[in-house]
């Protein structure tokens, strides 16, 4: 089944607009997948940009959701294992690794255009593939959906970065009590934190010696 994903640090959307993305502006989006990140520098990505309504409808149907046909354009990201496996073992794993860094460099810029954005994965590659007429080393991972709304999807933070993120080994926080789920950086939790305690104590032993 496909899984539909909220970009945390992007805008998903409730209503499209129906609205055409500029040619300009979607080359610049995927100009940015372009540049990703490739496993061994092999850069296998390639990009079919979808924005008939009724190829959008039957794609819509494929990966089951529905914003693929609400939203005036979705892009199909294919990868090509056969040639990143002659230089990248695991080649799917590669694959998907490469469409990965492509989608979220195109997901960031979309936004940075004023664009909000889907993503879905997991769904039947094979069926994607016969759609778009794709040739059969090429192997269709992601679908990204991007349009114009006035009702954008806030995105939500799942996990505070002190619980998912450690130094130097699992398990290790650097977390100060007073901050709530800030996260600063390990020198500035540190820094902060430090400073704080420091003024604590100053309190704690200016109030003992007036009691005294």
């Amino acid at each position: 089944m496909a899984r539909l994903e909220d970009f945390n640090s992007i805008k998903g959307f409730n209503t499209a607009r129906d609205e055409v993305i500029e040619r300009k502006k979607m080359g610049r989006i995927l100009e940015a997948g372009r540049h990703a990140p490739s496993p061994g520098n092999v850069h296998t990505v390639e990009f079919v940009v979808i924005e008939d309504h009724e190829k959008l409808g039957h794609l819509s149907g494929i990966v089951g959701e529905k914003t693929v046909e609400e939203a005036p354009t979705s892009v199909v990201v294919l990868c090509d294992p056969e040639r990143m496996g002659r230089r990248v073992d695991n080649e799917m794993e590669a694959c998907f690794a490469e469409v990965s860094g492509s989608v979220q460099n195109m997901r960031i810029l979309g936004n940075s255009e004023g664009l909000c954005s889907n993503l879905v994965m997991g769904f039947d590659h094979t069926s994607v593939a016969n759609l778009i007429d794709a040739p059969s080393n090429k192997v269709p991972l992601a679908v990204l959906t991007f349009a114009y709304s006035d009702n954008p999807t806030k995105p939500s933070d799942r996990f505070g970065m002190n619980e998912i993120c450690f130094y130097d080994e699992y398990g290790s926080q650097v977390q100060s009590v007073f901050d709530g789920w800030e996260w600063e950086g390990i020198h500035e939790e540190r820094e902060i934190y430090f400073k704080k305690m420091r003024g604590l104590v100053k309190k704690v032993k200016e109030r003992v010696g007036k009691s005294l």
